[in-house]
C-alpha cells in the first residue's frame, strides 16, 4: 500500500497536468514578455514570445500540479515556500537558462520585474488554488466556473494584506483607547 502511495506521489505531476493553469500562463507571459521587451525588433518579441509561450505549454502544467500537490503539505509555510517560491522561481531559472540558449542572452529587460512578477503571480495562485479554483483531477471544477471565480478572487487577494493590517491594528488601537480612559477617569 505505501509503494503505491509513492507511485502515486511521483505520478502526480503527469495525471494531474494542469492544463488550465498552462493555458493562462502561456497567454499572459508570453504577451508580458512582448511587452518588456518594446525596445527589441518585432522579430525579436515573436521569437521570445514563441519561446516562452512554448515553454510555458510544456512545463506549466506540470509545475502547476506540483503546486497543487504541495497544498497538502504541513506545515503550512513550507507548502507555501514550496508553492510561491520554489517552484516559480526554479521554473523561471529553467525558462532563463532556455532563454539564454535560444535568444543569446537578450533579455535583460526582464531581471528583477520578471522575479517580482513572479512571485505576486505565485502568491495570486497560491490563493486562487487554497479557495478551490483553478485545480485539476478529483478536486477540479470547469474552467469556466473557474474564470468566473477570478474577479472575487482577484479582490480578496488585493484586500486581504489591507485586512489583515487593520485587524492586527485594532487590538493595539483598542488597548490604546482603554489606556485613554484610564487616564481620564
Amino acid at each position: 500500500m505505501r509503494n503505491r502511495r509513492q507511485w502515486n506521489a511521483l505520478l502526480f505531476p503527469l495525471t494531474h497536468w494542469n492544463w488550465k493553469a498552462a493555458l493562462l500562463t502561456a497567454i499572459f507571459r508570453a504577451g508580458a514578455c512582448m511587452v518588456a521587451l518594446c525596445h527589441a525588433s518585432l522579430h525579436a518579441r515573436e521569437h521570445f514570445g514563441v519561446v516562452e509561450a512554448a515553454y510555458v505549454l510544456a512545463t506549466a502544467g506540470i509545475f502547476s500540479a506540483w503546486q497543487q500537490q504541495a497544498l497538502d503539505i504541513r506545515p503550512r509555510h513550507l507548502a507555501w515556500f514550496i508553492v510561491v517560491l520554489a517552484i516559480p522561481l526554479g521554473s523561471l531559472a529553467a525558462d532563463s537558462a532556455l532563454h539564454l540558449w535560444l535568444d543569446s542572452g537578450n533579455m535583460r529587460s526582464l531581471g528583477i520585474a520578471a522575479i517580482a512578477t513572479t512571485v505576486v503571480s505565485a502568491m495570486f495562485h497560491w490563493h486562487v488554488m487554497q479557495s478551490g479554483a483553478m485545480r485539476v483531477g478529483t478536486e477540479s471544477r470547469s474552467f469556466l466556473h473557474d474564470m468566473r471565480q477570478m474577479p472575487r478572487l482577484a479582490i480578496t487577494f488585493v484586500a486581504g494584506p489591507v485586512l489583515f493590517v487593520l485587524a492586527s491594528m485594532r487590538p493595539r488601537l483598542i488597548a490604546e483607547a482603554a489606556e485613554d480612559l484610564k487616564i481620564a477617569a
